[in-house]
């Protein structure tokens, strides 16, 4: 039986699917390439269309389905991010406040806080040069299921030389800045992030296919299995360049990208504040606009503002995040105005560097080969 906002074949209620759509989820599958399943689905005004191909469980041949839950990885940043802007907007919180004051006992004579002082701002927008906890993770992996104690995470962040000494001065991503961010709302508020991202975010907004679970490793309810080549951690296990990695820990991601959601709710999400809602215009344009170049990033991200990336599209500037998590792979890019969205889905990621080429391209078709060009208001002024 169907549940309250998805139609009895698993897509999306009012959703149908699109040809164009359709044929791009069919190539991200397409053999050679290892993706057991991929979808995109498309909104544009109160139009949605999805394209769904391949599996989301390879064991129990569960079709691809856009209403299905999965790892967002770090699209959580926008949501974690949002979060941060409220406290702005409430006097709670200054962009110019500076790490080393709001969280002095993170600072010591031997980690990176010691040198000049970092703000939220250049936590916000990866400027702070903080090394990236991610890297250096490898050593301190025992098994997929573990436990990753925040302060172990922040701790091997700060235990590295800073990419560059002067915060401030260029973009380089890095997960730790989300996971500080996470103890900065935890400290103003005395409530952990996921209490304030249910308060302010899941439940004003009904995202109940949405959620924060940082000690669970299985994802309740019907959903998409992640698959990744394993070799790297686990040389030997069998069929490792598509092994199950569902059960990978979503505390080793945190703030930084451990949410579980569905598709609807992330569009949700992002249309929320493009619209009107969770944010104050003004602390909205800052989010957009107050931008930094992302030099090395791969096209079409061309900026990163407070938590979300700027991509430059053949139909006009888009906003939103990538996400990337043990076995999965998302995208979500929305026009200025929220009228028109994509978020994109495949569920294999590898742990070995490098682009998956035909996911890629697929997204940045997706978000502007619909019928018609997505209506966008024209852009502020960085």
């Amino acid at each position: 039986m169907a549940t309250a906002g998805q139609a009895s074949d698993g897509q999306t209620a009012g959703s149908r699917r699109d040809p164009v759509l359709q044929a791009l989820a069919d190539q991200v599958v397409a053999d050679p390439n290892p993706n057991p399943g991929a979808f995109l689905l498309a909104r544009l005004g109160s139009d949605d269309r999805f394209g769904a191909a391949g599996v989301a469980d390879r064991s129990a041949g569960t079709p691809m389905a856009p209403d299905l839950k999965f790892r967002t990885g770090s699209v959580t940043k926008t949501f974690t991010a949002t979060v941060v802007l409220q406290l702005v907007a409430e006097h709670r919180l200054r962009l110019d406040d500076t790490v080393q004051s709001l969280l002095p006992d993170q600072v010591r004579a031997d980690n990176a806080l010691s040198g000049a002082p970092i703000t939220v701002r250049q936590l916000l927008n990866h400027t702070s040069g903080l090394y990236d906890y991610i890297e250096g993770l490898l050593p301190h992996f025992r098994r997929l299921d573990q436990y990753w104690p925040r302060d172990q995470l922040i701790s091997i962040g700060l235990a590295q030389p800073r990419y560059f000494p002067a915060p401030g001065t260029r973009f380089r991503y890095s997960n730790t800045n989300y996971l500080l961010l996470d103890l900065i709302v935890e400290r103003i508020t005395d409530r952990d992030l996921r209490t304030n991202l249910e308060r302010r975010i899941f439940a004003p907004l009904g995202l109940r296919d949405t959620s924060y679970p940082l000690t669970q490793t299985a994802i309740d309810g019907a959903h998409v299995h992640g698959y990744a080549d394993i070799s790297p951690l686990l040389p030997n296990a069998p069929d490792a360049t598509r092994f199950d990695v569902t059960a990978f820990s979503p505390s080793e991601a945190g703030a930084s990208g451990a949410l579980v959601s569905t598709a609807a709710d992330i569009a949700r999400f992002y249309r929320a504040p493009l619209q009107g809602r969770l944010l104050p215009p003004d602390m909205l344009r800052r989010m957009l606009t107050e931008t930094v170049p992302t030099a090395g990033s791969a096209p079409p991200a061309v900026a990163y503002g407070l938590g979300v990336y700027v991509y430059a599209t053949s139909c006009g500037r888009a906003y939103g995040h990538g996400g990337s998590a043990p076995g999965y792979l998302t995208y979500a890019l929305n026009s200025r105005d929220g009228r028109g969205q994509l978020v994109a889905h495949t569920n294999w990621n590898s742990f070995a560097a490098g682009i998956d080429e035909a996911f890629w391209a697929a997204f940045q078709q997706g978000y502007c080969g619909r019928p018609g060009p997505i209506p966008s208001a024209p852009d502020s002024k960085d």
